[in-house]
């Protein structure tokens, strides 16, 4: 059992060189958020596509946990970045950066978006999609924003809603830092919002920024495998829902023994 050393300063670590060619790349920023939609996406997404961890970033300010993986390994909070790519012959690829908290300081966000940025640089990058969610209408949609209106267009194309009501973008410290860093660069940049404030996971929610972001990007993504918790999902809560009905109409209730 080994021990967590205590860190001192922000710090990237390049774990595998992402290949020098004049392959173009989609930024990809999924965080932490209502439904962890962001983070089922990016999970399906890196099984989808052939795919290579390139980086990790460890931070004193990142949350002071010790989170235990599915081997029970244990290991400090990090974000990752990925390289995947298209199994079939493509040239465009995807750089995912995903993490599973919220960046809460500007300072920290600052910090980190700058590493990002750099460490960003070397590679040809065409544009990028930030994903998040939050509570905006209670209608389970996705709602999509832009730096550029025909981008707008084609996801309402897809299945987007405009998100032309929402005062305040539901995206942590480091997305809103990298956001004002691209934008600067003049590269174009897309908002996807799932509408949800679930605290389980909103798979469902999770299923259709996958479907608009296939058909956006072009690239072909595996939801086999979502579809298939989808549905034991939706028979769990049918099978919740009929006991309670029964129950009512019995005119018991659950008992508990404590």
């Amino acid at each position: 059992m080994g021990f967590m050393v205590e860190l001192r300063e922000t710090r990237l670590n390049e774990l595998a060189q992402v290949p020098a060619d004049d392959m173009e790349y989609v930024v990809i920023d999924a965080g932490g958020g209502p439904g962890v939609v962001a983070l089922i996406v990016s999970s399906i997404l890196q099984e989808s596509l052939e795919t290579l961890k390139t980086a990790e970033i460890h931070s004193p300010h990142f949350p002071q946990v010790t989170l235990i993986n599915n081997e029970g390994v244990a290991s400090p909070p990090k974000i990752e970045v990925f390289l995947a790519r298209p199994r079939i012959d493509s040239r465009q690829a995807l750089i995912i950066i995903s993490r599973n908290f919220i960046v809460e300081t500007t300072e920290a966000g600052e910090e980190i978006s700058e590493l990002l940025f750099n460490y960003l640089s070397q590679l040809r990058i065409r544009r990028f999609v930030f994903l998040t969610s939050g509570r905006v209408s209670a209608s389970g949609d996705v709602y999509a924003s832009s730096t550029d209106l025909e981008s707008v267009r084609r996801l309402v194309r897809l299945g987007a809603k405009v998100a032309t009501n929402i005062d305040t973008l539901p995206v942590d410290r480091l997305a809103s830092s990298l956001m004002l860093r691209f934008h600067l660069s003049s590269k174009p940049m897309d908002v996807l919002i799932s509408d949800t404030m679930g605290l389980a996971p909103d798979l469902a929610s999770a299923k259709k920024v996958l479907a608009i972001l296939s058909e956006y990007l072009g690239i072909p993504i595996d939801t086999s495998k979502l579809d298939a918790e989808i549905e034991k999902q939706r028979r769990l809560l049918e099978e919740a829902s009929k006991f309670f009905e029964e129950m009512g109409r019995e005119g018991g209730a659950p008992s508990y023994i404590g």
